[in-house]
């Protein structure tokens, strides 16, 4: 089992237009990720708010959704030895996939190895 957990790797919906089949249905990630995030940040952050009150934890503040998912919401971190940090954070709904059969990586010609170096040579 842990061995197949170390295969799961996020599926990036900027990636283009991904699709998923589930059988009988296909769906693009972008469209599953987008409606996954609605759901909940809309509709779970009250739940969640809930969760904590009762946990004697307060509440999130409040926020539009946006902030959330895309712009980040401001907060400070205290990580194990060391020092309170400022920043920002957001949530992030991912979807990850683990292939049966490995992808098969191409080995590099050696004309795009020489095409590479050139490329560095004159950045």
């Amino acid at each position: 089992m842990e061995e197949m957990e170390e295969k799961f790797q996020i599926l990036d919906s900027e990636e283009g237009d991904v699709v998923i089949d589930f059988g009988n249905k296909t769906f693009k990630l972008s469209l599953l990720v987008s409606l996954m995030t609605e759901i909940i940040l809309n509709k779970k952050l009250e739940e969640l708010n809930n969760k904590l009150r009762d946990h004697g934890s307060g509440k999130l503040p409040s926020y539009d959704e946006s902030y959330w998912s895309s712009a980040g919401v401001d907060c400070q971190i205290l990580k194990p030895s060391k020092n309170w940090q400022k920043g920002k954070i957001r949530m992030k709904v991912s979807l990850e996939f683990c292939p049966e059969e490995p992808e098969i990586k191409e080995p590099e010609s050696p004309l795009m190895e020489i095409q590479r170096k050139l490329n560095e040579a004159t950045s």
